[in-house]
């Protein structure tokens, strides 16, 4: 507990954790709420290719972003004098 006090220990690279699990769930759902709210004029082939595609890109990108916060943390973690 003391060092979570001191702030030897960091708690968000777990957090980010969580935040990913989260917006990859939440993501789809959302592609596909704006694509059936702006009711897109493509036949239903197209239209379910189009959230796929979307869907995999945002994924993607998402995981890129909370890639980058895990490893600037891993890397503090690396150089910090904090450690043993």
């Amino acid at each position: 507990m003391i060092d979570f006090f001191s702030f030897d220990t960091l708690i968000t690279p777990y957090i980010i954790g969580i935040i990913y699990i989260i917006g990859a769930v939440i993501a789809p759902i959302v592609i596909l709420y704006y694509f059936k709210k702006y009711k897109l004029k493509i036949s239903n082939i197209k239209y379910r290719l189009y959230i796929l595609i979307v869907s995999i890109v945002i994924e993607i990108f998402w995981r890129i972003f909370c890639e980058f916060f895990i490893v600037y943390f891993k890397i503090f973690l690396a150089l910090s004098p904090l450690q043993d």
